[in-house]
Formats: structure tokens, sequence, C-alpha cells
């Protein structure tokens, strides 16, 4: 029931890895389709052998961002619920198997994830969580739970029913930053979610090209989206008060982020966003990040993302 969709760009380094990674699930998605949004480095060639011996799907398109490389994806997929992966990321074995297990239980739900860890020179690092290590069920109040770690759910963890998300609008096209986040919004404003805390991908943060390395000129889309509904009629206190806490912690950490990269112009940018939200608190918090030295953030980046080793994240085959 599942087809997985990988978006690709300039990421001839990894996608041999990445799709290595799908083939080695204990459980086989039903398709695999990988979008080529107009590479230049050659990162297509090395998906045709997999064409040809595997079944991939390899679809061309000219370069229109990663947004309308997964909606091409979602448009040509046949399975009923569609897994994300990024092509420079991994998923380890154990990946389609929970997510069949958790439609499986919950077919009621439209959205899922799992867990992942991060990888930074050659050391894998736990986002925290709001949940325990095995705990799977329904979200309860998903603005909350996404805004404590920021690590419920991501674009490499997510499976959505097809449907469902394409009746949201999928990915929006021309956002720079933050795409995912938005449709991961939309998609728990009007349906169920479903979650495993078991650890299923690697995030690999050393991959070349990553986005988060870009310098900034106006806030990321994320928040701007997040502060529109905010500041709106169509939703209820309790959603208003579970994304405006997602809303401060986005904008601190990335704040933060940006801090690290010598940003500037786009922490300025959050900073004036949070204030025309009216979310003053973490207003005066980015200022005050400005005269943070970078070796504290770096310091408190490790604290926030503690070092794991495999033991502490093999999945619990209970829960299977």
């Amino acid at each position: 029931m599942i087809s997985v969709v990988i978006p690709l760009y300039n990421k001839a380094q990894h996608i041999v890895g990445t799709l290595e990674s799908v083939f080695a699930q204990t459980v086989l998605p039903q398709e695999i389709i990988v979008v080529d949004d107009g590479s230049t480095d050659g990162g297509s060639d090395l998906v045709e052998p997999y064409v040809r011996s595997h079944g991939v799907r390899l679809i061309r398109q000219a370069n229109a961002g990663v947004s309308a490389a997964r909606n091409r994806g979602l448009r040509e997929a046949v399975g009923e619920y569609v897994a994300f992966l990024d092509a420079d990321d991994q998923w380890l074995p154990c990946h389609i198997e929970v997510l069949a297990r958790l439609i499986a239980i919950y077919p009621e739900a439209s959205l899922f994830s799992t867990a992942h860890v991060i990888e930074r020179e050659g050391v894998r690092y736990r986002p925290r969580s709001t949940y325990s290590d095995g705990w799977f069920g329904l979200v309860d109040d998903f603005f909350r739970r996404y805004a404590r770690g920021l690590s419920l759910i991501n674009s490499i963890t997510a499976c959505a029913k097809r449907e469902d998300i394409l009746n949201v609008g999928a990915f929006p096209v021309g956002v720079r930053r933050g795409e995912d986040i938005i449709c991961w919004v939309n998609m728990a404003l009007k349906y169920k979610v479903a979650h495993a805390e078991v650890v299923t991908a690697v995030y690999c943060q050393d991959a070349v090209n990553r986005t988060d390395r870009l310098r900034e000129i106006e806030a990321p889309g994320s928040l701007m989206h997040i502060a529109k509904l905010l500041k709106g009629r169509d939703i209820d206190d309790g959603q208003r008060k579970g994304l405006g806490m997602l809303f401060d912690r986005i904008a601190f950490f990335t704040a933060a982020g940006f801090k690290l990269n010598g940003d500037n112009v786009g922490m300025e940018a959050i900073r004036g966003l949070a204030w025309n939200a009216g979310r003053y608190w973490v207003g005066l918090a980015i200022s005050a990040l400005m005269f943070v030295p970078k070796g504290f953030l770096r310091a408190v980046r490790k604290v926030r993302h503690p070092r794991v080793t495999v033991r502490s994240w093999m999945i619990p085959w209970s829960f299977l």
C-alpha cells in the first residue's frame, strides 16, 4: 500500500546509499519513485541501473524546487499511502514495517510518523521527544507535542494517506524553508496523526547542499504560515495555543541556527515576524541571542541533542 517518493537535486554523492536503504527494508514498499528536479551533477544517471534492476520509477523534470518534486511524485504514485525520503538521508531496515504496523492499528489516521537520529561528523544524536521510547498511538495534541521537541515528524519519517495530503494542497511550491512543516500543520488541522517513538531513520546533517546553510532575507515560510493561522479565525483556542507554542520553538531554534551561520539578516527577519505576530517573548529571546557567543550555542546544541549508541535506539521488537 505504500509508495516511496524521493526528490533528487544534486545529491549524486548520497542517492545510491539512500536507495540501498530502501531496498534493505524488511517490508518492501509497493513502488519507489525518484523525481529528478533538474539535477546537474549526474545523480539521475546513478539511479538508472536501479530502474532496470529494481523497477525504480525515475521521473525527470526541470528544476522547480523540492515541493514541486514531492508533489509530482505524489501525483504519480499508485499506493494508497506515500512515505517520503530525502535523497541524502537513509532509513533503517524497519522503517516501512513500522509504518505499515501504524497504518494497520490506526486506519482512522491520515498522517503517520516515526523517530529519527541525526548524524553529524560521524556521531549520531537523538532529538528529544515528547514521548518515551517505544510509545505508539494517536497524537493527542499535535501542535503541543510537535513543539516540545520539534522531532515528532519530518520529511524522512512522514507517511501520509495520498488522497488526504493532496486534499490539503500537499507541499507549497515556492517556499524556501519549512515547506514540509506547512504540509504537516495543514494535515494535522484536518486529520488524525499517529506516531511511533521508534527510531527508523537517519538524518545526515553533513550532506551536501543542505538548505540550513543558506543565508535568508526573510523568515522561513513555515513561520509565516503559522503566523497567518494565528491571526485568523479558522482555528479553535486549543489549536491556537499549540500553534503559538510551535511558532515560538521554531522561531527561537531557527534564529539560533542563523546565529551560528552568521546570518544576522535572517535573525532580524524572524524577530520582526515574531513582533508582528504578537509573540513578544520569543522576540525578546531572539534579541538576546544576538549577544550570545557562538561557542556557547554549539555547546547547548550538543546538550539539546544527546549523543546515542546503537543499543539506545534499536527498535523494540515488541512493537511489531
